[in-house]
């Protein structure tokens, strides 16, 4: 899977901007030309202002400049120079400069003469315009200055966070996110699933964990279903692989058996990993289920040579174990929680949960065995066999990275319905 970046979440906003003055109906057409006759402006100008509004009508961007550059020439007074900046920006827009446009609009926002939301609004167009150029701490204050004068512009967190982001502002561009999102609820709209993504990956770059999970929730939460759990946890193998943490196979597993219990597995791939997994571990009950479950769900095949044969093995080893009742009592009889947490194991392989618990209870209790294991698979056969309460206070228990992570996602799966 490819890293969730700040690239998609700047692909999700439209910065391609229209003229700033654009047309507008009649009556407000009649407040601009009175607004217009209020303007002190010299006879001179005011004749080089109509030449150039006629040369703007048409298609010649030659013309236009030329006119424009005129009218720019006679400019004396800051309501000349002002005037002159609205069709500046018009024909830079036109132009598809952003650097003209950037100049006329620093020209608007200086001259004094527009305040409250619409000066927000220039703010806003300003940080755009830097944004598009990569210039993105300085797009920061003018988003800012549109914030505090309440700019009309929706978008304005979401493009602010992506300024955020690219400036290693983690926690403010995910409050901006957040900020974005609730706004578009309020709207009786839906935020894209994609901004939980990059919140996720974003936060677990930076090594904030338990709010990268709290918004796993959120995406969850928004998005419920098997795909958001395979994407939040592909993201999570992703983030600690990209930090030099490298799962063991029982670690592996766990996010595995978790992805299995979402109903998030994939194709093939996925149930010939866990199958490979479990075999490795030495539970041929869960190997078997496994690709049962995938062969009747249709994602695998019959004729997928890989897994037929972790199959066949699997078989024959379930078929030459000894009874794990017999491995009940020796665990019992025994020194230390070894035997007892494999047995547990071998139980949570084969969904008796009941007897999972009991084993790993006896394996905590003996002592001698890697606790955050022990309580992390505990936690796993309490979840699974609905005993929320007790499967909570086994991942709360549960301690190191990579681990305490796993537990955290269980966690978080038993808090939504769907668990």
């Amino acid at each position: 899977m490819k890293s969730v970046s700040k690239v998609a979440l700047s692909a999700a906003i439209v910065l391609g901007m229209p003229a700033l003055f654009a047309a507008a109906p009649a009556a407000a057409q009649k407040k601009e030309k009175e607004e217009a006759a209020q303007l002190k402006m010299s006879a001179a100008y005011r004749k080089a202002a109509v030449e150039a509004q006629e040369a703007a009508k048409g298609a010649d961007l030659a013309l236009e400049e030329t006119k424009l550059a005129a009218l720019e020439a006679l400019a004396a007074n800051p309501d000349e120079k002002f005037f002159a900046a609205r069709m500046r920006y018009d024909l830079e827009t036109k132009k598809k400069s952003n650097a003209g446009r950037g100049a006329a609009l620093d020209t608007l926002i200086a001259s004094g003469k527009i305040a409250g939301p619409d000066l927000g609004n220039l703010h806003f167009l300003r940080g755009q315009l830097l944004a598009q150029d990569k210039k993105y701490a300085e797009a920061l204050p003018h988003y800012a200055k549109a914030r505090e004068l309440n700019a009309n512009q929706p978008d304005l967190p979401l493009q602010r966070a992506v300024a955020q982001f690219q400036t290693k502002d983690v926690n403010g561009g995910v409050a901006s996110l957040d900020e974005a999102i609730k706004a578009r609820e309020a709207a009786g709209q839906k935020a894209p699933e994609n901004w939980y993504k990059i919140a996720v990956s974003e936060l677990y770059r930076s090594g904030n964990k338990d709010s990268a999970a709290l918004w796993i929730n959120k995406q969850i939460a928004a998005y419920p279903g098997p795909d958001a759990w395979r994407s939040s946890l592909l993201i999570y193998l992703e983030q600690i692989q990209a930090k030099g943490v490298t799962l063991d196979p029982d670690q592996r597993l766990d996010v595995l058996r978790l992805m299995r219990a979402a109903k998030a597995m994939g194709g093939e791939t996925d149930y010939l990993q866990y199958a490979d997994v479990a075999q490795r571990r030495g539970l041929p009950g869960e190997v078997k289920s496994v690709i049962d479950e995938g062969r009747a769900n249709g994602k695998v095949t019959k004729t997928n040579t890989q897994i037929n044969q972790l199959y066949a093995t699997a078989d024959k080893q379930e078929k030459a174990e000894v009874p794990l009742a017999g491995e009940e009592k020796k665990a019992t009889a025994a020194a230390n929680g070894s035997l007892a947490m494999q047995t547990g194991d071998a139980y949570l392989g084969q969904r008796n949960y009941a007897k999972a618990i009991e084993m790993y209870r006896l394996a905590l209790q003996k002592g001698s065995v890697d606790t955050n294991v022990v309580n992390t698979r505990l936690g796993i056969a309490l979840a699974l066999s609905g005993q929320k309460a007790e499967a909570k206070t086994a991942f709360g228990a549960v301690t190191g990275t990579p681990r305490a992570d796993i537990a955290r996602f269980w966690s978080t799966w038993m808090d939504l319905p769907a668990a």
